[in-house]
């Protein structure tokens, strides 16, 4: 995209100060406890009607509530002595995990050409690109004001990320206009587009990004194998058809072992709120 929005932002009779040039656009236990999500880090745990309050610590951070059923025939229930359950709880809460990207949500007007002839969308996959915009400034906001002015055309994609936060402009159950035309890109991805103005760290920008793309897995159950670069969607016509996007995760302008770093940290983020440890309770 970054040609075609750059040589459009030119013609645009915007200030200086808003000028944007986009490059791409439940387990239970053997009493039948069971447990269950809660948000910021804690669970506060599916329970049996009655049954006593326990409290045990996640393997990550937080604090967590488990009910059991009362067990007579145990010693730890007459005497009141500890009693230790096992469970198996993730490392962090979805929730938590999201609160560590600081989304913003500033969705585009319905009156903006980025909203036009839009269509709901079960989503299948993430999408990665990079602003290939270094202009100053050119931040989140930046580029959600653009967006809203309609002054990157028909344009739209669903979130801006830099080292500081993410903005989101679109929901993720409508479609957006950031890959592949009329392709199974725009039809079925979320796209995510990652800041490149001076002073913006990019390591800390992709890192953001890797939170977020992991919690929108969790979200929408897509496989790790489905979030992927704006290369891998072929723009029919164009030469090249796969666009070297985002380019600092590309080898040689396609994906190699830069991507497959980004995956593997994506991977991190999704297993801390997914896979499940061993953790106590007490009484």
């Amino acid at each position: 995209m970054g040609r075609f929005l750059q040589n459009s932002l030119n013609t645009t009779a915007l200030s200086a100060s808003f000028l944007l040039i986009l490059g791409c656009s439940g387990s239970g236990d053997p009493q039948g406890a069971a447990l269950r999500s809660g948000g910021g880090g804690s669970h506060p745990g599916a329970y049996l009607a009655g049954a006593p309050r326990y409290h045990y610590p996640n393997v990550g951070r937080g604090s967590h509530l488990l009910r059991g059923a009362p067990n007579p025939s145990s010693p730890g229930e007459a005497s009141g002595r500890t009693v230790v359950v096992s469970q198996a709880v993730p490392q962090k809460a979805p929730a938590s995990l999201y609160a560590e990207v600081r989304v913003s949500k500033d969705y585009l007007p319905r009156s903006a050409k980025g909203r036009r002839g839009q269509r709901s969308m079960k989503p299948r996959y993430i999408t990665i690109h990079s602003t290939q915009n270094w202009s100053k400034g050119a931040d989140p906001w930046r580029h959600s004001l653009a967006l809203k002015r309609s002054k990157l055309g028909k344009l739209s994609w669903h979130y801006t990320i830099d080292e500081k936060l993410a903005v989101q402009h679109l929901p993720t159950n409508i479609t957006g206009r950031h890959a592949d035309f009329d392709g199974p890109g725009n039809r079925y991805s979320i796209g995510i587009e990652m800041c490149e103005h001076p002073g913006n760290s990019r390591t800390r920008t992709v890192d953001r990004t890797a939170k977020l793309a992991a919690y929108l897995m969790y979200k929408h159950s897509i496989p790790l194998s489905k979030v992927v670069p704006h290369y891998h969607w072929p723009r029919y016509g164009m030469n090249p058809p796969h666009k070297n996007c985002p380019h600092f995760l590309l080898d040689n302008g396609r994906p190699g072992r830069k991507w497959r770093g980004f995956q593997a940290r994506v991977k991190k983020y999704y297993d801390q709120i997914t896979v499940r440890g061993a953790a106590y309770a007490s009484r």
